[in-house]
């Protein structure tokens, strides 16, 4: 009997050392930080909020980008597609314009690049990444002179 009262209090004890790490700060913090990435908008999304017509598009940096008009969105994509996600703004910093942003390569070189006021030319590394985007081929124009940003691809 005194065994089986002490193994029982060895599985109280060890149930109580759980919950308290459970109850934590350390742990609350833990298992929120595994929660809000799946939450958060991912690279290549382009999301907006149901209260604000501005749409946003996460870059390779996990950073937010807003798109600033229609004719920027327009020079990048085809059509409207985006998806509604209220968190968009409390997952990232303030969001960076896309201004003037457009896709454009030199004549004779397969190289895409995507060029904005912000960061200048960044190249598109491949057609995959091209495609995760939802970049349209049909709306990259030639440029005689290209100066890429060599510090910042456009990858993932």
């Amino acid at each position: 009997m005194n065994k089986a009262r002490r193994a029982g209090h060895a599985v109280l004890t060890a149930v109580a050392g759980m919950v308290l790490a459970l109850t934590t700060p350390m742990a609350a913090q833990a298992a929120t930080a595994e929660v809000a990435p799946a939450a958060c908008p991912q690279p290549g999304q382009r999301v907006k909020t149901s209260s604000s017509p501005a749409i946003y598009l996460v870059d390779p940096d996990f950073q937010l980008r807003s798109i600033p008009d229609e004719a920027t969105y327009f020079r990048l994509w085809d059509s409207w597609s985006y998806v509604i996600n209220d968190s968009v703004l409390s997952c990232f910093t303030d969001p960076i314009p896309l201004y003037d942003a457009e896709l454009v390569k030199e004549p004779g070189d397969p190289r895409v690049y995507i060029w904005d006021a912000y960061f200048g030319f960044r190249h598109i590394v491949d057609a995959e990444v091209f495609t995760k985007y939802g970049f349209s081929w049909r709306k990259v124009t030639e440029r005689t002179s290209v100066d890429p940003n060599p510090d910042r691809p456009w990858f993932q």
